[in-house]
């Protein structure tokens, strides 16, 4: 598994359009792993934008099984401040283990066929509890912050998505099952900035 980290300048146009309709980054991404589409189905590429306000830095984390060539995804010039940094990753998860996390989602439930965003705090609590029990880990503490609503148009559609920001502890219960959660990330609209789950070691 390979992290890359790509620090974003704020003043670029196609940032800043991008940012707007997050499909778009999806779109720009994935040129790093060339025009055959399977290479990228093969790559389970998932990416967040954390932002932070003083002073303004706009970094993108990009998650995918295979190696990234961000030469040769055609970036525009003034489109990153500074050159990609990617490492490999190969975590080795125990039962018990604890860790700390942050996850970008799009917390929804389907009903009469059609996924329906959720909106209330307990709901969206709800939601990450039940995709942690069938994910190998418990939540023990968690700290939940609205990012407000996103947008994205494919295909000449406009999707709307309930993005949340879930930060707290949690702890291994199922190692195998957890790497595969890790790799696959947690919920739907993964092609929009939304899944990618970071781990940390636990303090303390």
């Amino acid at each position: 598994m390979y992290i890359s980290l790509l620090e974003l300048n704020p003043r670029s146009r196609q940032v800043q359009s991008e940012l707007r309709d997050p499909y778009q980054m999806h779109r720009t991404l994935s040129r790093a792993f060339g025009d055959d589409r399977s290479k990228y189905v093969e790559a389970r590429c998932l990416f967040r934008v954390d932002e932070d306000e003083s002073p303004r830095r706009l970094n993108v984390l990009v998650q995918t099984k295979t190696y990234p060539d961000w030469d040769s995804a055609g970036l525009p010039e003034n489109y990153l401040t500074r050159s990609p940094q990617t490492k490999e990753l190969n975590p080795v998860f125990r039962n018990g283990q604890l860790l700390q996390f942050r996850l970008r989602a799009n917390p929804t439930v389907k009903r009469n066929g059609k996924r329906l965003g959720l909106y209330a705090e307990e709901e969206q609590t709800n939601w990450l509890l039940r995709k942690a029990e069938c994910g190998g880990f418990k939540v023990l503490h968690v700290v939940l912050k609205s990012a407000g609503k996103r947008k994205a148009t494919t295909n000449d559609k406009t999707a709307t998505f309930v993005a949340v920001i879930f930060e707290g502890v949690l702890r291994v219960t199922d190692a195998d099952k957890f790497a595969q959660t890790l790799v696959s990330g947690i919920g739907s609209a993964k092609a929009f900035g939304f899944g990618l789950l970071s781990i940390a070691p636990a303090e303390g």
